[in-house]
């Protein structure tokens, strides 16, 4: 497998940058080129489309080089550091660097609850509920790019997903809201995330007939939607891409748990490791021994110097949810600390190959 690092100059970052240009929001970013020539065209509704774990590569393996989204890809772009769901979605959601808006992964440290935090659904490692509030949401805020696009007036600006302003359960929920604002008056912003083919890959592995049902139902619902809108650009991608993983419990080597203050966090492919006082060497010999070839192993000093997580204006707390090392994965190997995940997921992502780094810019312009 081969490695592949960030480009935060080629990325979901600068899809983000873009739009809030193009909108007169402000940004803090570069923007990318070729979206920046379609945006100029200046249409009444532009929609940024993400389908979960949709990458290159896992687009490739389903969709002919005839296929309607084949044929609209400008060019590959990456993701973020770690390519997963929360430090991407939110990046596009955000404008920001994950080292900016501290949304790292799916699992993070808070010193306010000693524990570690599933921060989407406010868990812990057991899955019990950490706190009657939110806690991400407090600690951890960020504006989203919907409120700073409305703020200008430009234009009235929407999220339609399981998640967004406009709820919605079902595909074809998400596909008639978003013909329904597109042919409203004015200027509109929309932007939609539907978490296929990601949620088929984690339980059935990236090659089931799931995976290629969803990938090749996108193809065909937004070809639709080219037909049936006027005025509108179409920005598809990707949060990350997915690889079949192999599977380890941390619990398993206690000579790598009795070195740590706690179990790690952020994700099982991009582990954030706090280590007890005096303990470095014998962490690194430990983890070392066990996981050398499967994951480079950076210091916090190193984790800062190199940009992994972006560089930008970091987060007050950044460094804090880092930790004193983060284990990047450069194999299919994945370190586990709920069992249940360890025994039923099959896909993977948030490691350092270029499967899962890899996403597409896909543009399609439906005519005025």
């Amino acid at each position: 497998m081969k490695i592949k690092y960030p480009d935060y100059n080629n990325s979901i970052l600068n899809i983000a940058n873009s739009v809030l240009k193009h909108f007169g929001a402000q940004y803090t970013h570069n923007t990318l080129p070729e979206l920046e020539k379609a945006l100029d065209r200046n249409y009444k509704n532009v929609v940024v489309m993400v389908f979960d774990a949709m990458g290159s590569f896992n687009m490739k393996d389903v969709l002919d080089e005839h296929s309607f989204l084949m044929k609209h890809k400008v060019k590959d772009i990456t993701s973020v550091y770690p390519p997963t769901t929360t430090a991407a979605t939110t990046t596009l959601q955000s404008g920001l660097m994950p080292s900016e808006h501290s949304w790292l992964g799916w699992s993070l440290h808070f010193n306010e609850v000693n524990d570690n935090v599933n921060i989407f659904i406010n868990t812990n490692d057991n899955g019990e509920t950490v706190a009657d509030y939110h806690v991400a949401s407090k600690y951890i805020p960020y504006k989203d790019i919907v409120d700073k696009i409305s703020e200008t007036g430009n234009a009235e600006a929407f999220s339609v997903s399981p998640f967004g302003t406009y709820k919605v359960e079902r595909f074809e929920e998400l596909i008639e809201e978003v013909k329904k604002i597109c042919n409203e008056e004015g200027r509109r912003y929309i932007y939609t995330y539907w978490p296929q083919p990601d949620s088929s890959m984690h339980k059935k592995g990236i090659h089931s007939s799931e995976v290629k049902y969803w990938i090749n139902r996108i193809n065909n619902e937004v070809k639709k939607l080219r037909m049936e809108l006027k005025d509108t650009l179409i920005i598809v991608t990707a949060d990350h891409g997915h690889i079949d993983g192999e599977n380890y419990l941390i619990s398993d080597y206690k000579d790598i748990t009795d070195t740590l203050k706690w179990m790690p966090s952020i994700e099982p492919r991009s582990l954030s490791f706090f280590v007890k006082d005096g303990m470095d060497e014998q962490f690194r010999q430990a983890f070392n021994k066990h996981f050398g070839k499967d994951f480079v192993l950076f210091s916090k000093k190193e984790v800062i110097e190199k940009g992994l997580f972006g560089k930008g204006v970091p987060h007050s707390r950044f460094e804090g949810f880092v930790g004193d090392y983060i284990a990047a994965a450069v194999t299919n190997k994945s370190v586990f600390v709920n069992q249940e995940e360890y025994k039923a997921i099959k896909g993977v992502h948030a490691g350092l190959t270029e499967e899962e780094m890899t996403v597409p810019l896909i543009i399609v312009e439906c005519p005025k």
